[in-house]
């Protein structure tokens, strides 16, 4: 089989173009877009079996198919409904070779030509002639890639075409599905580490802010002593160079990485710790944020009487949290909470949390 310089070259962009498109939206079409100016094809076919449910979900290529009548939906869906009989599937199931075949080659003369005439997706479809690869995409799930053309058949050449980009389609659609529950692990993680004392900012290796909350926005603002940039995806420049040397030194650590100390920053008796968790891999990196009242000021009330649990419930109130928020934030009862309050009340000699809270700004000598 000989290749032309032209052959090499189509199928070396299209594997660089599968291992720079990341995660699974829009991977599809443009992969078979891009697969189709290789292999010239009327139609792309290409979707998921459930061997399980015995059910597939099949999409067209949208840029290659136009669909005006509803003839070319109604075949897709009757399709769907019978693709665990489909000729090049069940010699998949045989072989359990994915790689390209095409139908002529699967069935005898006499049973392909029955199959072109009984068949009513190729006939609607105008899919005469077809050549497919198939792959597992889970413990159940099949993914299937079908080209097809009405007037000749694929020839020898195009097949050996397929089967040299199949192993890099394969691995692109395994990592493009392995980045996007990565990304949704993430949108999780980020959801579960949002609440009234911590928060997540997400960013590129360059310092582009890719995901950040208002919460910590508002946090950086205040506890930074440069100014925002004009941009809105970079951080000030007091946390963005901290957040450099933090990269460079992971980078250096890549062999034998240690855990690195957060970045704590102390303001009107608070702390905010800062926390990078990188990864390279994604090239999304994340910063953990918390903030707590700072022990060495707050202890200064101690010598009032005051618990070191009631100096937190106290700290809490200070920054406006409600009773239901400081339970929340301290794991125990709002009921809890209040009695924390009389006994702070009666140590300070106040009788509210407005008065509470001027009295312990004023003894922090922050009010």
């Amino acid at each position: 089989m000989r290749y032309t310089q032209q052959d090499f070259e189509a199928v070396l962009e299209f594997v660089e173009g599968l291992y720079a498109w990341r995660g699974l939206q829009d991977f599809a079409g443009r992969a078979m877009r891009s697969l189709a100016r290789i292999i010239p094809t009327e139609r792309v076919i290409y979707g998921d079996f459930d061997i399980e449910r015995q059910a597939a979900r099949l999409a067209l290529e949208p840029t290659i198919i136009r669909d005006e009548d509803g003839a070319v939906n109604a075949a897709l869906t009757g399709l769907e409904r019978r693709f665990g009989d489909h000729p090049l599937y069940q010699y998949y199931l045989q072989v359990r070779d994915g790689g390209a075949q095409k139908i002529t080659r699967v069935m005898t003369r006499s049973r392909y030509l029955q199959y072109c005439h009984t068949d009513e997706a190729i006939r609607q479809l105008g899919g005469k002639y077809q050549m497919g690869v198939f792959f597992s995409a889970g413990p159940t799930i099949v993914t299937a890639v079908l080209l097809t053309r009405g007037e000749r058949d694929f020839t020898e050449r195009e097949r050996a075409l397929m089967n040299m980009m199949y192993p890099h389609l394969v691995q692109a659609f395994r990592h493009a599905a392995s980045l996007t529950r990565l990304h949704r692990d993430v949108g999780e993680l980020f959801e579960k580490l949002e609440g009234p004392t911590s928060s997540v900012i997400v960013l590129s290796g360059t310092g582009r802010v890719k995901r950040w909350s208002g919460q910590a926005r508002s946090w950086i603002a205040q506890y930074c002593r440069t100014p925002f940039p004009a941009g809105e995806d970079r951080l000030p420049d007091c946390f963005a160079e901290w957040y450099q040397r933090q990269l460079s030194l992971v980078a250096e650590e890549t062999l034998s990485p240690s855990p690195r100390d957060p970045l704590i920053v102390d303001k009107n008796g608070r702390q905010l710790l800062v926390q990078l968790i990188p990864d390279y891999f994604r090239d999304e990196h994340l910063l953990l944020l918390s903030e707590k009242c700072s022990a060495s000021t707050w202890s200064q009330l101690s010598e009032y009487g005051l618990t070191p649990r009631e100096l937190e419930v106290l700290a809490w109130v200070t920054k406006g949290k409600t009773n239901p928020d400081i339970a929340q934030i301290l794991g125990m009862s709002a009921r809890t909470v209040q009695k924390h309050l009389e006994h702070i009340y009666q140590k300070l000699g106040v009788e509210t949390r407005t008065t509470a809270t001027v009295r312990a700004l004023k003894m922090l000598g922050t009010e």
